[in-house]
């Protein structure tokens, strides 16, 4: 909208076709994440990169844009009125961030909830088949026989884990185990060891390894030791089963069929299928890029792990590189719908819309693929391959300046 004010239909046009390309606070979540993750020695330098790069492509961009697809577009000198200038009022200041700041939890009650409960459909259904059902049903009885026969017939806490004793006390045992992740300091612990002591004795005997006080009295369980022993390869067991159910949900999911089909292309710049979704996801909002990382990166019940150490866990062969460039995928990445909608708004053609979609991508794909696959041929580090990068934008940038275009003045 701001371009109204630009008389060169040349230059208003280009304006319009490389604000899709500027950062904006939508992106930064996913910036955050993976500098947290592969540039923590480096998050200045690293937030500085991708701020101004945007800027060093706009300019580069821009002059292509009007030698080549605008150049039939009418030139006019650049003549520019400034406006009366006002002191702001503090009456003025906090109604227009009032104002931003509904527009904002507008959008993320209407657009990233939404988008967000469609991506949780889209990655949950149709789900897995009723075989692959029985399968892990199966696996997971064959799991607690075997558990049950390791305690044997006569522990005394056979009985209390028989049929839904075993189900009480994996939620006891999870509730356990997150309670005393969460607490700080030797009293704090002490006082989460009383109050699951008091909710069940037994119970609590099986998680404290058979080792617990009876009446000022140490005592040492050997039954309970063996039962906690035998659940631990339990508890592991049904971790992986459900590790596995949840990556086969999302594989077999509608979005997962998707981001698997264009894997084949996207693995050149570092993407699987994973990131695929979450890119393809985060088109409506970039917000939703992150949430529906969350959504594939599940930590399992009783779990406390950030997200950023579930994706290290899940993609063992990742490098800076990769989050390079996703980075830098997502700073050319067009902006959300609403902005597109103004671009076809402003330029009065759904063409120029669907241009100021495409050509992103393809500039951002383009610069993935040749970070990515050119810093692993040369052997450069996370931080080498932004140097590098960073310079031969600025050198391509200041290139297309001197080629002249030739005007047409009406």
């Amino acid at each position: 909208m701001a371009c109204r004010g630009i008389k060169d239909e040349r230059a208003r046009m280009a304006t319009i076709l490389t604000v899709p390309l500027m950062n904006c606070m939508a992106k930064i979540p996913l910036y955050v994440l993976l500098i947290g993750m592969f540039f923590a020695a480096y998050k200045a330098p690293t937030m500085f990169f991708i701020a101004t790069i945007t800027l060093i492509i706009a300019l580069g961009v821009a002059k292509a844009l009007n030698i080549t697809v605008l150049k039939g577009k009418e030139s006019a000198p650049f003549v520019m009125e400034l406006p009366p200038y006002h002191i702001p009022t503090i009456s003025g200041v906090l109604r227009r961030c009032l104002e931003r700041t509904w527009l904002f939890v507008r959008k993320v009650i209407t657009i990233i909830i939404a988008v967000a409960t469609i991506v949780y459909a889209l990655i949950s259904m149709p789900g897995i088949s009723k075989e692959r059902k029985a399968y892990y049903e199966k696996r997971a009885n064959q799991a607690i026989e075997k558990f049950y026969r390791e305690i044997g017939k006569d522990n005394p806490y056979a009985k209390r884990l028989a049929g839904e004793g075993l189900m009480e006390f994996t939620r006891y045992w999870d509730s356990y185990k997150v309670a005393m992740m969460r607490a700080k300091g030797k009293e704090a612990k002490r006082a989460i060891d009383e109050k699951f002591r008091a909710k069940n004795i037994e119970f609590y005997k099986i998680v404290k390894k058979g080792k617990y006080k009876l009446e000022g009295k140490k005592i040492k369980d050997k039954d309970a030791k063996k039962v906690y022993k035998a659940y631990k390869k339990l508890a592991r067991v049904r971790k992986k089963l459900r590790r596995d159910i949840k990556d086969e949900t999302v594989i077999s999911s509608f979005l997962g069929r998707v981001g698997r089909a264009i894997e084949p292309f996207t693995r050149f710049a570092g993407f699987n299928w994973r990131i695929n979704i979450a890119l393809i996801s985060s088109f409506a909002a970039k917000e939703n890029s992150v949430a529906t990382l969350g959504s594939i990166y599940q930590s399992s019940p009783g779990e406390e792990a950030q997200l950023g150490e579930r994706m290290k866990r899940k993609e063992t062969g990742w490098t800076p590189l990769h989050a390079l460039a996703i980075m830098l995928f997502m700073a050319m990445y067009p902006p959300c719908i609403p902005t597109l909608i103004m671009v076809r708004l402003e330029t009065g053609s759904t063409k120029w819309m669907l241009f100021a979609t495409i050509y992103p991508i393809i500039l951002g794909l383009t610069i993935a693929i040749l970070v990515f696959m050119g810093g692993n041929l040369l052997g450069l580090s996370g931080i080498q391959a932004m140097v590098a990068f960073y310079v031969l934008a600025i050198i391509c940038t200041a290139i297309m300046g001197f080629i002249k275009r030739e005007p047409k003045i009406t």
